[in-house]
């Protein structure tokens, strides 16, 4: 999701939770700065494409992700949750360029 759609969404979701449930969430999400981004991406595309999808080259896989995937820094993947009114916002999961957390609403 854009950062628009996704705050948008986020929020949406505190809204309609009860006081003290959880909310998991578990995407893409790794800095968004070069070279820290094709750093993180390299990794990702070493460990080639999944079954069904052809790419000619780590590369292309690269450039593809970079041009397609609107993911988000994860500083801005908590800055975001927080903002929508979830508290003990915490890192539970990181593998390669996907992460996820989980929150309370308060």
């Amino acid at each position: 999701m854009p950062e628009a759609e996704r705050r948008r969404a986020v929020a949406e979701v505190h809204l309609r939770l009860k006081p003290g449930a959880p909310f998991v969430v578990a995407h893409h999400s790794f800095p968004q700065d070069e070279p820290e981004k094709t750093l993180w991406l390299s990794r990702f595309a070493a460990f080639g494409p999944a079954p069904g999808l052809s790419f000619a080259s780590p590369e292309q896989m690269i450039a593809a992700i970079k041009e397609k995937l609107p993911a988000l820094s994860p500083q801005k993947d908590e800055e975001i949750l927080r903002e929508a009114g979830f508290s003990d916002v915490a890192l539970f999961y990181a593998g390669f360029t996907f992460r996820g957390w989980v929150g309370l609403k308060e």
